[in-house]
């Protein structure tokens, strides 16, 4: 209900609010053919936050585009990356790579 109020008190906050879940409309749909207008219709909006953010993603629009329409995704190849840097860092940083191995690979 507050955010209802909100919407119909202040222009900008709703003109946001519209653009914002356009946006995530965009990308949980993975609808890249569209991300040109909605950087569009955002530059040409009052909000510079979101205007900002839509700049950068024209600065890379060719990567965005095939991030929102392709297949892929490297979230697997991510979330070891991320994995091992934890396991460093439990190794206060000393963790070299015989460590790494260690702890990573079982034992055979």
């Amino acid at each position: 209900m507050y955010l209802e109020y909100l919407i119909q008190v202040d222009r900008s906050i709703a003109q946001a609010y519209h653009l914002s879940q356009t946006f995530l409309m965009l990308v949980r749909e993975r609808r890249g053919h569209a991300l040109e207008a909605w950087i569009k219709a955002t530059m040409q909006s009052w909000n510079e936050v979101l205007a900002r953010f839509a700049q950068g993603l024209q600065e890379d629009l060719t990567a965005v585009t095939a991030g929102l329409t392709l297949p892929w995704s490297n979230g697997p190849v991510e979330g070891q990356i991320t994995r091992l840097k934890l396991l460093k860092l439990q190794g206060y940083g000393r963790a070299g790579f015989p460590l790494l191995r260690q702890r990573d690979m079982p034992a055979a």
